[in-house]
Order: C-alpha cells, then structure tokens, then sequence
C-alpha cells in the first residue's frame, strides 16, 4: 500500500508546498512514498484514574525492535459548538483557566459523558455553559487530534445557528463551581481576534478559521 504526496512547485526558487493530490491540475510533480511503519502495544497499564480523566503506560515496540515507555492521558472525545444567533452574532464564553492562570474567551466544550453521542455533548455542553438551546441540527465542521504526542482524544468542532435562549447549568452534577461568562460577538471580531493570536484556545482559534474557509466555499450559508 502507498501513500501520495504532491508537491507543487512555485515559480520562486526553492520554494514549495505540500498539497493533497486531488490538485492534480496544479501539480508539477507527483511522487509516492510507502507507509510508514506502525509502533505495536506489547501491553497497557492504568498508572492514575480520576472521575476526569486516566493516565496510561504503554510497552510499544518500535519497528526497529526497540521498545521503550508510552505515557499518555486517556481521555474521551470532547465537542465544541460554534453557535450563530439569528442577527449573526456568535456565542462565546469568558472564563479562567487555571492551567494557563489567565482569563480565556472559547467557543462552550466539554466530554461525551457515559453512552452519550458526540453530537448530544455538544448540545449538553453548549446549554449548560451558555444558557441557549439548540433546536435544530448542528452541523460537524471536522475533527482533531489535540495534542497527540500526550493525549489520544479529539475534538469535534460542530456549527448551528439554530438556538433559542434558556438558563445556564452550572455547577451541576460533578463539576462542582463553574464561573462562566456568557459573550455575544459578531462574526468579523471573533475572526479578528483569532488571527491576531488573542484567541489563544486552540480549538476555538482552529473552529472560527475553519467556519470562515467553509463560508467561502460555500459549504455554510450562515
């Protein structure tokens, strides 16, 4: 089994980039490469569990035979919900995060609980955080790896602006205090903020950069 890489080459010399093969027409050279090999689990032990998450050890065996310690957190899927109202504004939220000990404007998230879909935490989620409803379909925008070199979740990024108003859940269950503020943005300054780095949440940064592009492909007609 191979794998297509193309590569497209600028006029400028020295300089070109990595595009997926379906720019056929652009492309100056196609070239293949084989797949690259795969780390096999020799076995897996839990070193912490928590309500929250649990942290893992894995022995992998590398194709070169070496083996070696894997130490990663184990988490479930997590969704984000990019929501519209009816006059264009996005819905966002302001909260502090200890881990970075500093205030953070995202777009609501949270973890699929038990045998819940991905699709029904992101509407969970979304009401609990910010107080609205989703009353129609959410549109998944895509999904991502986080950090996986540590943690072997995604993220799925989801899009509606079909919501109506409700009251905030917070403190429920066993989050314990939450302390969240509800922010109604338009469109042009949550992309603003995004390119200028002060939306510093990764998957808040990477869901408004992905809703843009899916605007102008006309994939989304907010």
């Amino acid at each position: 089994m191979t794998t297509t890489v193309a590569v497209f080459i600028y006029s400028k010399p020295q300089s070109f980039h990595i595009f997926p093969v379906c720019y056929l027409n652009y492309l100056k050279i196609i070239f293949f490469i084989q797949d690259m090999q795969k780390w096999h689990r020799l076995q897996s032990e839990i070193v912490y569990d928590s309500k929250h998450f649990r942290v893992k050890k894995d022995l992998v065996e590398l194709p070169n035979g070496e083996q070696k310690e894997w130490t990663y957190w184990d988490g479930l899927d997590s969704a984000m919900v990019l929501a519209m109202t009816e006059d264009k504004k996005l819905v966002i939220i302001r909260q502090y995060r200890y881990m970075v000990d500093d205030e953070v404007i995202e777009f609501p998230s949270g973890k699929a609980e038990g045998e819940e879909s991905i699709e029904d935490a992101a509407k969970r989620e979304f009401e609990e955080e910010t107080g609205y409803i989703c009353i129609g379909k959410i549109i998944k925008l895509g999904s991502f790896y986080e950090t996986y070199g540590q943690l072997n979740r995604k993220i799925h990024l989801f899009f509606t602006d079909s919501i109506a108003k409700s009251d905030q859940k917070l403190n429920c269950k066993e989050k314990g205090f939450e302390d969240i503020e509800v922010v109604i943005i338009d469109f042009e300054s949550a992309l603003q903020m995004a390119l200028e780095n002060k939306t510093v949440a990764m998957g808040s940064a990477l869901a408004i950069l992905l809703f843009q592009q899916k605007i102008k492909n006309k994939e989304i007609e907010p």
